[in-house]
This record gives C-alpha cells, sequence and structure tokens, in this order.
C-alpha cells in the first residue's frame, strides 16, 4: 500500500485514467469485434452474395419501376438465373409470408420472422440444428423447422419433433394448411444479418412465382468473379427487355458485408453502420490517447517529485536496470489495479449505451488487451526515467514548472474539444430527429399494421366500437406504416398542367382525421375535410376493367357515389407543379390516371401542406398527392391518453379480438418506430455523448495534477510578488490566464477538425442541423470554465498564502 500512500493523489489519477482507457478500449474493441464479424461463421462466407436492384427497372407484368430500397427482389428476375449464368452454382429464395397466423393447439399467434425457403437453404448455410437432421429437411412440402425460442413459446419445450402447427393466410378458405415440425436450430448467433424464428417447407415453382419477392443468395463458382457477373447479368437484361419495358442494373454484396453496408427498408434484420464503428473507435482513441498524455506527465512529475531518493539509490550503488525495475514494480500494481476497476466499467459502459450485445467469449481478447495495456502503459512508465538524465549530485537543480506539459496539456484538451463539439452536433441532430416527423407526443401514438383485409372493410365500426372508451382520443388511417413512404406513382392530369406519360407524381392515402391526429396545419386550403369514398364505393371502383367498374357503380345506393374528391398536397408537390404561392393550388382540377379508371374521380386541390416526413432524415421527401381514400389504407393510427396508457392498451386490445378473434393485433407506439429507423444514431450519440465526459473528466485531472505541479514550482516566485504588493487577486489571475490561453489554443486546433468530423457524419442526412458557430462556441467556452474551476482552487490557497512561507519554501 506504500504505492498509493506516498504520492497518493497522483496515483489514484493514474489508476482512474487507465480503468477509464481499458474500459473504453475493452467495450470498443468487443463491439468493432462484433461488428465485423457478422455472417463470418458460413463456411461459404466468400462465395455467398446477395443479389439487389442497384438500379430500377421496368419489365413484364410490372406496372411501375422497381423499388430500389427493397432487399427482396421481384421473383420475375429470378428464373434466368437457373438456366442462363453456370457461374451460379447454388440459389437459396426465402420469401416473407404475409398475414398469416399460427395455431397451436387452441392459441393463435401471429407469424412473425418467418420465412418461406426450400432444401437448399440448409446446404448453403451453417445453422445448428439441435433438434432433427439437416439430411432430407424441405424436400417435401408442410416441413418446418423453428428456432429455440419458438419452440419454447409454443410449445415450452425443445422436444418438439414431430408436432404440428396450424399455418393460416388471410384469404385461406379453410382452416390452413398443417406443418409438422422437423427440427430446432439453435438460436441464431447475434452476428447474423438474419435471424429468423420459423422456416416453412416451398417448392422452388411457388417461391418463383413471378408475383412476389424473394431475398435471394447466389453461391458462385469459385472461378466466378462477382464484377464480372454483375456485368453479365444486366448486359442479359439489356438485352432481353421489350422496346417499352426498362432494363435493370443489379449489385451482387457478399454475405458478409449485409450487416455494414445494406441499408435496404426490409432487411432479415437491424444492420449497423461502418459510420457507427468510426464513432466507437475514434472515442475510445481519444480516451486512450488522454490517458497516455496524463500517465506520462504524471510519471515524470513523480519522477521529479522522487528525485534526491533515486540520486541517493545511484550513490548507493543502483544501476539504471534497477530503477526501472522499481519502477515497473510502482506501475505495475496500478496497472493491474486499473484493468480490474475498468473490467467492471466496461459492462456498465454496455448497459448504458445499449448495443445490445453481450461481452462474453471475449477471453482472448480481454487478454490481448491486458497484455497491450500492461506493456504500453509500462514503457511509458519508464520513459521518463530513461530520457532524463540522473546524475548523484545531491544540489538542487532548477526545475521548469509544467511548461515542459504544454504541448501535452493543448493535446488533451484539443481530443476534449472535438470530442465535445461532436456530441454537441450528434445531441442537435438527434433532437431535430425527434421533432421532424408528424405527431408531437410520439409516444401516446399507436400503429396497428399487418391486419387482414377485412379489418379494413370494418375500420368504421371498429373506429366506433374503440373511440366509446375515454382513453382513446382519435382514431385514423393511412397507406403506409411510420417510417416508409408509399411507393405508388402514377401519371395525372392537372388544370394548367400539359397532359404527358412522364408527368408522374406520388400517391398517398389517408383518413379524414390523420391531420388532426398529427395535429398538422395548412399552408393555404382547408384541411376540415369531410369523409372521402366509402368502402362500398371504392370496391365497386377499384375494378380495372372500367366497364366493370362503371356497372358495379351504378349498381350501388346512389348515396354511396355522393362523395366529392379532396385533394391535398405537400410543400414539394406544390412546387414542382409549379406553384410559387401554394394559395395559387387552391381550386386546381386533378386527377390521377390510375389502372383503374373509375377509382379515382377528378376533383379539386382543398389544401397544401408542409411535406410530412413521415419517412426518414436520410432521403428528401417525394412530391405527394393526398387523398382521402380507404382501400390502400393498410395502417391504422390510435392517439391514446398518455396518463393512462395501459388501460387504453387494454380497451383496444379487447375490442381488435372481439372484431378480429383469429387475427392478434400487432402494433407499436411511433416513438418505438421512429427509434427503430435511427437506432444507430442513437447509439452513437450515447457512444460519444460517454466518451466526451470521460475525456473531458480525463483532462481535468491532468490539468488539475499538472496545475497542482506548476504552482509547487512556483511558490517562491508567488511570495516574491506578494512581498512587492502584489495582491491576491492578480496572483490567481495570472496563473489562470496561463492555463486559459493554453485551452483557448487548443479550441483553435480543435475547431477545423471537429468541423470536418461533425460536416462528415452529418452527410448521411438529407436534412440536418447548420454547423452554427454557437456550437463550437459552446464547446469553447466549456473547455475554458472548466480550466479556470479546475485550477482555481489551487490558485486561491497559493495566492493567499503569507508570503514569508513561500519566501521559506524549498
Amino acid at each position: 500500500m506504500n504505492i498509493l500512500t506516498k504520492k497518493n493523489k497522483w496515483a489514484v489519477i493514474n489508476i482512474i485514467g487507465i480503468a477509464i482507457a481499458f474500459a473504453s478500449v475493452f467495450f470498443a474493441s468487443s463491439y468493432i469485434k462484433h461488428e465485423l464479424s457478422f455472417d463470418k461463421f458460413h463456411t461459404k462466407a466468400d462465395q455467398i452474395y446477395r443479389l439487389n436492384i442497384d438500379k430500377p427497372g421496368k419489365v413484364g407484368f410490372m406496372q411501375t419501376i422497381d423499388n430500389v430500397n427493397t432487399a427482396s427482389l421481384n421473383a420475375h428476375y429470378i428464373k434466368d438465373l437457373y438456366d442462363k449464368f453456370p457461374g451460379v452454382d447454388q440459389i437459396v429464395l426465402m420469401v416473407k409470408p404475409f398475414n398469416y397466423t399460427v395455431k397451436v393447439k387452441d392459441e393463435i399467434f401471429r407469424l412473425e420472422n418467418s420465412y418461406y425457403t426450400d432444401h437448399s437453404f440448409f446446404s448453403l448455410f451453417d445453422f445448428k440444428l439441435i433438434k432433427g437432421n439437416k439430411e432430407g429437411l424441405f424436400y417435401n412440402l408442410n416441413e418446418i423447422v423453428i428456432s429455440k425460442k419458438a419452440a419454447l413459446k409454443y410449445f415450452g419445450s425443445i422436444d418438439v419433433i414431430g408436432k404440428e402447427l396450424t399455418l393460416k393466410g388471410e384469404f385461406d378458405g379453410n382452416g390452413g394448411t398443417s406443418y409438422t415440425v422437423k427440427g430446432v436450430f439453435d438460436d441464431y448467433p447475434s452476428n447474423s444479418h438474419m435471424q429468423p424464428d420459423m422456416l416453412l417447407s416451398s417448392n422452388l415453382e411457388t417461391l418463383r412465382n413471378p408475383y412476389g419477392h424473394a431475398f435471394t443468395y447466389l453461391l458462385l463458382h469459385p472461378d466466378v468473379k462477382p464484377d464480372q457477373l454483375e456485368v453479365s447479368l444486366n448486359k442479359h437484361w439489356k438485352e432481353n427487355v421489350a422496346e417499352e419495358e426498362v432494363s435493370p442494373t443489379f449489385k451482387l454484396m457478399n454475405l458478409r458485408e449485409i450487416h455494414l453496408k445494406s441499408h435496404k427498408k426490409d432487411e432479415l434484420g437491424s444492420n449497423g453502420t461502418v459510420k457507427t464503428i468510426w464513432v466507437v473507435m475514434s472515442g475510445a482513441l481519444i480516451i486512450l490517447l488522454i490517458t497516455m498524455i496524463n500517465y506520462f506527465n504524471l510519471t515524470t512529475v513523480q519522477l521529479n517529485s522522487d528525485l534526491n531518493n533515486l540520486k541517493i539509490k545511484i550513490i548507493n550503488g543502483a544501476n539504471l536496470l534497477d530503477l526501472s525495475l522499481s519502477q515497473m514494480k510502482k506501475s505495475s500494481f496500478q496497472i493491474s489495479l486499473s484493468i480490474i476497476i475498468g473490467t467492471i466499467l466496461t459492462f456498465i459502459f454496455n448497459r448504458f449505451i445499449e448495443f445490445n450485445f453481450i461481452l462474453k467469449n471475449e477471453g482472448v481478447l480481454f487478454t490481448l488487451l491486458v497484455l497491450c495495456f500492461i506493456v504500453v502503459f509500462g514503457v511509458i512508465s519508464l520513459l521518463p526515467l530513461h530520457t532524463k538524465k540522473i546524475s548523484s549530485n545531491l544540489s538542487n537543480q532548477k526545475e521548469e514548472g509544467s511548461k515542459k506539459f504544454i504541448i501535452s496539456l493543448v493535446c488533451q484538451f484539443t481530443l476534449s474539444i472535438v470530442a465535445l463539439v461532436l456530441t454537441i452536433v450528434l445531441n442537435q441532430q438527434i433532437s431535430k430527429i425527434k421533432n421532424f416527423h408528424p405527431g408531437k407526443d410520439k409516444e401516446s401514438i399507436i400503429a396497428i399494421t399487418e391486419f387482414p383485409y377485412a379489418a379494413i372493410s370494418k375500420f368504421d365500426l371498429f373506429k366506433e366500437k374503440a373511440l366509446k372508451h375515454p382513453e382513446i382520443l382519435m382514431i385514423s388511417s393511412t397507406m403506409m406504416p411510420p417510417g416508409t413512404t408509399p411507393d405508388f406513382v402514377y401519371p395525372f392530369e392537372m388544370e394548367g398542367i400539359d397532359r404527358s406519360e412522364n408527368n408522374t407524381i406520388s400517391i398517398n392515402s389517408v383518413d379524414h382525421e390523420f391531420f388532426k391526429l398529427f395535429d398538422i396545419q395548412a399552408l393555404a386550403g382547408d384541411l376540415n375535410l369531410k369523409s372521402g369514398s366509402s368502402y362500398m364505393w371504392e370496391s365497386a371502383a377499384i375494378s380495372p376493367n372500367e366497364e366493370s367498374a362503371t356497372k358495379n357503380i351504378s349498381n350501388l345506393d346512389p348515396s354511396y357515389r355522393n362523395f366529392k374528391e379532396q385533394y391535398i398536397l405537400n410543400e414539394s408537390a406544390s412546387k414542382k407543379l409549379g406553384f410559387k404561392n401554394p394559395q395559387d393550388a387552391i381550386g386546381k382540377q386533378f386527377k390521377y390516371n390510375f389502372i383503374a379508371a373509375k377509382y379515382f374521380k377528378q376533383g379539386e386541390i382543398v389544401a397544401v401542406i408542409k411535406d410530412l416526413h413521415y419517412a426518414d432524415m436520410f432521403s428528401e421527401e417525394k412530391a405527394e398527392v393526398i387523398v382521402l381514400k380507404r382501400i390502400f389504407n393498410s395502417t391504422f393510427l390510435v392517439k391514446i391518453d398518455k396518463n393512462n396508457t395501459s388501460k387504453a392498451l387494454q380497451n383496444l386490445q379487447e375490442t381488435w379480438s372481439h372484431m378480429f378473434p383469429d387475427q392478434p393485433m400487432k402494433y407499436e407506439f411511433l416513438s418505438d418506430s421512429y427509434f427503430k429507423i435511427y437506432r444507430n444514431q442513437y447509439n452513437e450519440m450515447k457512444a460519444l455523448t460517454l466518451f466526451a465526459i470521460l475525456s473531458i473528466l480525463l483532462s481535468i485531472l491532468g490539468m488539475y495534477a499538472l496545475s497542482s505541479y506548476s504552482i509547487q514550482h512556483k511558490t517562491k516566485e508567488i511570495g516574491i510578488r506578494k512581498a512587492n504588493g502584489a495582491s491576491s487577486l492578480e496572483i490567481m489571475l495570472q496563473l489562470i490566464t496561463e492555463y486559459v490561453v493554453w485551452v483557448a489554443l487548443a479550441f483553435v486546433i480543435a475547431s477545423p477538425i471537429a468541423f470536418y468530423a461533425a460536416d462528415d457524419w452529418l452527410k448521411s442526412f438529407a436534412y440536418r442541423i447548420d454547423l452554427s458557430w454557437w456550437i463550437f462556441a459552446l464547446a469553447g467556452v466549456i473547455a475554458i470554465l472548466i480550466a479556470i474551476i479546475t485550477v482555481s482552487w489551487q490558485t486561491y490557497n497559493a495566492a493567499r498564502k503569507d508570503p514569508v512561507y513561500a519566501l521559506k519554501y524549498e
């Protein structure tokens, strides 16, 4: 314990610093290792590629161009892969069932995170079965393999081979299809981009259905280069499309790259980003560098303080090796204790940042880091001893106080200010995200999705029953769930706009109370809308055969036909259509040239609103026309009393279960929906905030130690100044100013570095904050205030001492 008590102040600072550095580096290294290891456990990972659309096409039966933002591929493109490209050894297709339920005995569950595939899946991917045998799987229909988690959920046991599940689709006329459990796979590794709960057997003909979409994985022959195959694929489609069609451009992505480089809307899992890795790595590196600087400085201070003892040891016969071993003994204790504390801190960091991975099976990484820290900080502890010439002369030598540490102190605060600026920028952008999307209280708005088509026809009845409960405040509906935008783009006719086949615009559909629920105000016109077309009228008019639609409509009660079409433009649409002033669009006649010619009647523009920003901040808002329709509204939006959430949810569930007993309600709060979209950005903000706080803390400790050391060496100077009439305040200001100048210099160096880093981080956002001067000024002021507060107490104590004591010092 002598090591701690002799120079207690310096030792404690060193232990705290190294502990924080070890925790930061261990956490960051474990996270980065985990992120970079995705899908590498598959033995054929080098040869497995996922096929996606890079530029949209329009071929065959397709009415509109592809959505390039989807990870799944229109099955129309897949059929040619089997016989026209010999370089493709194997193809695995995964098709997601839509709106299915699974029945186990008398219990009904939603079928989620499940996919149809065939026997090729088990030969391509290396997933471990804990029950059953891979050989022979999925050569027959109606077989199912489930995860360990699903087995425990549905059966309470993993001994389920031979048991049956009943799957029922929304339009199944019978009681559903019975599937036999043929295997249980261990829960997928956390570093797998796919984490399905169920795999369902299907045949190739069904999977290649041209009206479906499939996640398409290709096993390439070892001699085939993916870029050459891409060229062949794209050349094939350019040569084999009809005159009026558009050939797509394909992109192959290696299996190991999907997690970090693919960010499409329907990924099989929640992917990470390379940017998050850089943020975490940079934060940990800043902490490590500041700690190394502090440790070197304080070791030097300790050496200077103990200089006479070292000289006595040299006089008594000690050589440099003896002094080095003694120093290593002291530093080893500090480093070892720091590593123990740092290991505990690592788990605290993981809980704070919530990266959702567990620090386990990291024995090798932990051992390597321990060895690295012992070696690196051990070497740093020896540097002052080996760089300072220590003689056996016991006479006092002139010390330069802390002037020799100016460069290291400036470096520390430069790093801290960079981290601080980035933290402010990330927090400001996250604040913009929170206020960017519609809905003031996103914690009180629920989106109900993936319900049966029958629910759309009964929307009015569901709304009537649910609103009888006072905790349920408002219900509306819209075409798409939060975080997504409609991909329906059609030609249109509008008063004052020349008709053209290339004149297209996006269409969105809402209920007439949508704008009230989100508290959206009109830029022009009136959003107090009347109810639009009824479900009965829409069902009659939706037929693509105009003659049939006309006949269906004529058979309806006249009351169903008595409505006027109302169209609302968003601001981007208003500008696209050439209106300089939103008010100029009001009253103009508009009509969609939809595939069902009778479905959209000619109507007038009744309002213009600001862009909804319903999707995300990564892409610019589309020009969009919004109309009051029902058939397309596959998302119900419910606003509840946030002070009575549990009761509101209970009543909503009961109403839903009563009306749709065979279809469990799937819902999500808007706040959770948007959190998923920005999960990586939230994690980056948390990580950098933590690292910024720690870097400032370490800089404070370093400045405190160096200022304390400096003031000790200025004691005699202070005494002389006081004897010559200087006041305590003047002395304090002089000492504080010295450190403020150093921090100001650090700010000047840090500002351009921070600006470049922040600007680069913001580039992924289509809507971003401005890098205003006040962000940098705030970081600089914080740093300067920290410097003033850190040194003020010590300078005050030194300045108020009696000059007689000061002159006797040393």
